[in-house]
């Protein structure tokens, strides 16, 4: 029996969709494929390349999706973005979402043509922004709540101590005092090694970008700016990521790290 050579199977079923797919009027088939020589059509057949070189490694793809409805929208819609860039990067996250809907289709396709317009929307300097922001959860709150609370328990003991006048031997309050200590300090080297996402430098931006990268991220609802009710912080200045957010992040992080 003749072994199935997946790449050829990938680019004929796309050369085969896009005849299929309207587009303006004509037929994707004419429009790109049978159109030599144009930006799009380069874009196109290189995304194609990609995607077949990747469709030939993955044993876990069933083929059998290609022809499912949802496949084929997808499809369509990944297209129609591909002409539209020059990244490489974006046509490997494009190739990714594409191979992860082969081997396990999406339960929220609905949500996908919206991740896409992300993909295509955002820079990649945005992209690594909100990445790294993945660690500004509600749960790094906490963390640093923790952390205020057992510097509130340490002055405390500090000012007990203070307020002795007879001294035998040692205060009662040392040893709780010194174990308060050494936890607060590990709690603080916690929490300072990722503190260096939070700042332009990390990035080889200056603040004016970062911020306006920042803003733009916050606008599309992925960062959320609600560190406000700390004494001292600035709007914008310590943001933290919104579940959509980690959602994005998730079904992209194949090529985020």
């Amino acid at each position: 029996m003749k072994k199935i050579d997946k790449k050829e199977i990938i680019v004929s079923t796309a050369k085969s969709i896009f005849g299929a797919i309207p587009f303006g009027g004509t037929a994707l088939n004419e429009l790109f494929f049978e159109y030599n020589g144009q930006i799009k059509q380069k874009r196109l057949n290189k995304f194609v390349e990609i995607l077949a070189e990747n469709f030939t490694q993955d044993s876990e793809i069933n083929l059998e999706n290609i022809k499912t409805e949802n496949f084929n929208d997808l499809f369509e819609s990944v297209l129609r973005r591909v002409v539209q860039t020059k990244s490489e990067l974006k046509l490997l996250r494009f190739k990714d979402i594409l191979i992860k809907e082969l081997s396990q289709p999406s339960e929220h396709y609905e949500l996908i043509d919206h991740y896409l317009d992300l993909i295509s929307n955002l820079t990649e300097e945005e992209i690594t922004i909100l990445y790294n922001h993945r660690h500004f959860t509600i749960e790094f709150e906490e963390e640093i709540d923790k952390l205020n609370s057992l510097k509130d328990k340490m002055n405390s003991l500090e000012q007990q101590m203070k307020k002795e006048t007879i001294i035998i031997n040692e205060s009662k309050f040392q040893k709780p005092f010194d174990s308060t200590k050494v936890e607060f300090q590990k709690q603080k080297e916690y929490i300072d090694s990722f503190l260096k996402y939070k700042k332009a430098e990390f990035y080889g931006l200056t603040e004016n970008n970062f911020m306006f990268y920042k803003q733009r991220l916050f606008s599309k609802g992925l960062l959320i700016d609600n560190r406000m009710n700390r004494i001292g912080n600035l709007p914008f200045g310590h943001m933290g990521i919104t579940e959509f957010g980690i959602e994005f992040i998730e079904f992209i992080k194949n090529n985020a790290e």
